[in-house]
């Protein structure tokens, strides 16, 4: 179920569960931001004792010279962050979404019969032990399948070779009508 030369085509691939995770990693770091800057007021805007006047007085000078600055530089580190974290979300949430993308195709067409889909998974990606999981599961499906055809066509036979020695109309109805549930079930 591993290839390494399976290349994504598409960035979103189960929208929700990305935007759900990009838009946590932003808010976090949104609200720590603005964590940040109104620790920084509170801190640089305390009032300070009546003997410190003038340091007082120069700090607030200082303050409204480099609140402006203080609050810029916050907003551009929480808006480039938010962007780098949430491109960085979008590509590692694709070592997830991407699998279970993969493996509900294949839940898809095992529902409509197919035990051989065709299924891989890049090394990089998460749930590559699922994914083997569900292949070996895929592989005992397939075993039992063509066991119980197996046996389903030895029955056939049987039933075809008792046919011909049995003269009873009654009889043959009753081993045709048997050989047609047979048929059902292959």
């Amino acid at each position: 179920m591993s290839d390494t030369d399976i290349k994504r085509s598409t960035v979103f691939i189960q929208k929700k569960f990305q935007m759900r995770s990009i838009l946590t990693v932003v808010s976090i770091i949104a609200a720590s931001g603005l964590l940040s800057g109104t620790l920084l007021y509170f801190l640089l805007s305390n009032e300070l004792s009546s003997e410190l006047q003038v340091a007082h007085q120069q700090i607030q000078n200082t303050w409204e010279s480099l609140a402006p600055a203080i609050i810029f530089g916050n907003i551009i580190t929480v808006v480039v962050t938010g962007v780098v974290a949430a491109v960085a979300v979008l590509y590692q949430s694709h070592k997830i979404a991407g699998p279970m993308y993969r493996l509900q195709s294949i839940c898809e067409e095992v529902s409509h019969g197919n035990y051989n889909p065709v299924s891989s998974l890049r090394k990089a990606d998460q749930l590559t032990a699922l994914a083997e999981s569900f292949k070996d599961m895929l592989s005992a499906l397939r075993n039992n399948q063509n066991q119980r055809l197996q046996v389903i066509s030895e029955i056939h036979e049987l039933l075809t070779s008792y046919e011909r020695e049995i003269t009873d109309d009654s009889q043959k109805k009753a081993l045709s009508e048997l050989r047609s549930k047979l048929e059902q079930l292959s």
